[in-house]
């Protein structure tokens, strides 16, 4: 049967129907004829007016696929068939200068991470392949194969990566589904770290240099991160109320100094200081603190800000110095300080959590309220786990002289503080630093 291709339009698709030619002969075009003639539904998507997509059916079976289109157009289940070309290496590129966390592009830290990951373990597989090419199998040899080369933990983060990346593109429509549907892949297994007690937190700060003694202390009995010890600045210490302000976090990356805000929301806040670590920070900021109320309070012997690299070589000297396990990291220091107020009976998550910056579980934030009072008990609290741990560490002594020329050191409560007699009755250049204006939550 000769025929020509007329056809109707219908949301959603094109519904193609043989008619016979002029001239054609009438044998065979009979409704029988008809309803077994071949047919065609072109679908064109709406965010790829120029594609097609064909299969061949027969008359009744071509409306029925028209149908489910349709259906499964309103569901939101079509892709766009031209997207799914687009090459994976590309498209993770975009997505990170995209992607966005509560409304907020990613920090450098957490892109410089990605973006490893990425270089790594994943474009070595997936960078030339098209989004819809990836398939279930395909990311379950690639998972298989970064375990087995990376370890577990390489192949867990790299796959939350890569599944993230993945939603995103179905979201886009360019995918129909999301090809990572490997049950527990993203889960990490926490490994034992070395837990510290607080004699040994007080040991590493007798003899790690004195001009990082306040941060071990601050990091082991406050269990503030590294980031946010680094990027501390004088307006953040609030001797006369002993408090801290978190409001900021120093990294390095690929060699450059990048502070930002800390990680996230619930890391802006304020630290109540245990009456005990205050004769330390005091006599810190006089010796060792840089200049003015931007400052930094940990410093190089250059002055500049502290670094990672001057911090570590300090840190596995005195890690040998005081015979600690040779795995221990800096913010283990943190982790001891979690543990502790964590064993305190009466705290509730919600204050350990204000206490420690961590953002999760967001439901219980919502219908809990930490206080300052609570923050005190705390602070008092590792008052008593310090004072139980021993001999307290010195303090750091000033470079302080009299008008003679001789060094001189005050005590207070038994220890020396490395500061005139004045400065600690008076505390009246140090006080007068605390920092003004808009308040963390």
């Amino acid at each position: 049967m000769n025929v020509l291709w007329s056809s109707f339009k219908a949301k959603g698709g094109t519904l193609v129907r043989p008619t016979r030619t002029k001239g054609a002969t009438p044998s065979g075009c009979g409704r029988k004829a008809r309803d077994q003639a071949i047919c065609q539904v072109r679908l064109r998507p709406a965010r790829s007016p120029s594609s097609r997509h064909k299969t061949p059916y027969a008359a009744k079976d071509a409306q029925a696929r028209l149908t489910k289109v349709r259906a499964d157009e309103l569901a939101g289940l079509i892709a766009d068939p031209s997207g799914g070309k687009r090459l994976f290496g590309a498209y993770a590129d975009r997505w990170l200068d995209e992607r966005l966390v509560k409304g907020q592009p990613l920090t450098p830290a957490t892109r410089f991470g990605y973006e490893g990951l990425l270089r790594r373990n994943i474009k070595p597989t997936f960078d030339k392949t098209k989004l819809r090419a990836i398939t279930p199998e395909s990311v379950r040899t690639w998972h298989r194969q970064i375990t087995a080369r990376a370890g577990a933990d390489q192949a867990a983060k790299s796959y939350r990566l890569l599944r993230a990346i993945m939603a995103t593109a179905a979201s886009d429509g360019l995918i129909a589904q999301n090809p990572c549907l490997i049950r527990g892949a993203g889960s990490e297994r926490a490994r034992e770290r070395p837990m510290l007690d607080a004699s040994t937190v007080v040991e590493l700060a007798e003899v790690i240099d004195p001009r990082l003694r306040c941060l071990v202390l601050l990091g082991g009995f406050l269990g503030l991160r590294t980031g946010e010890l680094c990027g501390l600045q004088r307006h953040d210490v609030d001797l006369l109320h002993r408090v801290l302000r978190v409001r900021r976090q120093a990294e390095e990356i690929s060699g450059h100094r990048i502070v930002g805000e800390p990680k996230s929301e619930a890391g802006i806040r304020r630290v109540s200081l245990p009456n005990a670590l205050v004769p330390f920070i005091e006599a810190h900021l006089a010796a060792y603190s840089a200049p003015g109320p931007d400052g930094f309070v940990f410093t190089r012997k250059s002055g500049l800000p502290l670094g990672r690299r001057e911090l570590s070589e300090a840190w596995r000297q005195g890690v040998a110095d005081v015979g600690a396990p040779a795995g221990l990291r800096v913010h283990d220091l943190r982790h001891h300080a979690a543990t502790t107020f964590a064993r305190k009976p009466d705290i509730t998550l919600k204050e350990l959590m204000a206490t420690l910056g961590h953002a999760s579980p967001v439901a219980a934030l919502r219908y809990q309220h930490a206080t300052e009072e609570r923050g005190r008990a705390l602070a008092d609290y590792m008052d008593g786990i310090i004072a139980g741990a021993g001999k307290p560490p010195k303090v750091a002594e000033a470079a302080i002289t009299d008008l003679g020329g001789h060094s001189r050191t005050q005590t207070v409560d038994g220890m020396e503080t490395g500061l005139p007699a004045a400065a600690i009755n008076q505390k009246r250049p140090l006080t007068r630093e605390a920092a003004s204006g808009i308040e963390p939550l």
